[in-house]
C-alpha cells in the first residue's frame, strides 16, 4: 500500500513539475521585439554574444537571443513597455504558477496527514513542501526587486532540472540590464547565474 502511494506521490509531483516547467524548457515565446538571454547560450539563429559590458562580475558570458530584432548596448537602461496584451500575459502566467504549485502541496499535505503514509513517504513531502514554499519566497522577493528596478511585471518559474527563467515585462533587454537581472535572481534565490534564463517579454 505504502508503494503504491509512493508511487502515485510521485506521479503527481512529475505532473505538477511538468506543467511548472512546460515554458521554461525551450517554449519561450516568441514576440516581436523579445530577446531571450541566457548565460549558456541561444538556439535561434541569429545570436549576439557580448564581452565588454555584457560579463557579470564572475565572469560569465552573456549571450542575447533575439527574435527578429536587432540589439542595442546603449548606455541607457531600455523603457520597459507596457500594454494590456502582455499584463495579461503575465497574469495568466502567474495564475497557472500558483495554480500548479498549489495543487502540489494540496498533494504534500495530503500525504503528511495520511496516518497510513510512512515514515520515508512523510520526510521526503515535509522537504518538498518546505523546498516549494521557499521557492515562492524567492519569487516574491525577485519581483518586487524587479517591480523597484523598473520593470511593470515579471514571472520566476523554477525549471525541474534546477534552473530559473524568469520573463520580465520590456520590449527588450540590453546585455547590461540582463546581467543585472540574472545576478539579482542570483543573489536572491541562491541559483548560479549559469542556470537562469531571462526573456524579455512585451
Amino acid at each position: 500500500m505504502v508503494k503504491r502511494q509512493t508511487v502515485w506521490l510521485s506521479a503527481m509531483m512529475v505532473f505538477s513539475l511538468m506543467l511548472i516547467g512546460y515554458y521554461t524548457l525551450g517554449t519561450a515565446p516568441t514576440t516581436p521585439g523579445g530577446n531571450t538571454v541566457s548565460t549558456n547560450g541561444g538556439t535561434s539563429p541569429t545570436t549576439v554574444s557580448t564581452n565588454s559590458g555584457g560579463t557579470n562580475p564572475s565572469g560569465t558570458k552573456v549571450t542575447t537571443t533575439t527574435s527578429g530584432s536587432s540589439m542595442t548596448s546603449g548606455k541607457s537602461p531600455t523603457v520597459p513597455v507596457s500594454s494590456s496584451s502582455a499584463s495579461d500575459w503575465f497574469v495568466s502566467m502567474q495564475m497557472n504558477l500558483e495554480n500548479s504549485q498549489s495543487k502540489l502541496i494540496q498533494t504534500l499535505q495530503s500525504t503528511i496527514g495520511d496516518p497510513r503514509a510512512s515514515n520515508t513517504v512523510v520526510s521526503q513531502a515535509y522537504s518538498e513542501l518546505n523546498a516549494i514554499q521557499s521557492q515562492q519566497l524567492a519569487e516574491g522577493k525577485v519581483h518586487e526587486q524587479l517591480l523597484g528596478a523598473g520593470y511593470p511585471d515579471s514571472v520566476v518559474i523554477y525549471n525541474p532540472h534546477g534552473r530559473i527563467h524568469v520573463y520580465v515585462q520590456a520590449s527588450k533587454l540590453t546585455p547590461l540590464q540582463a546581467v543585472s537581472i540574472i545576478n539579482t535572481v542570483s543573489q536572491t534565490t541562491g541559483v548560479q547565474s549559469n542556470l537562469i534564463t531571462v526573456t524579455a517579454h512585451a
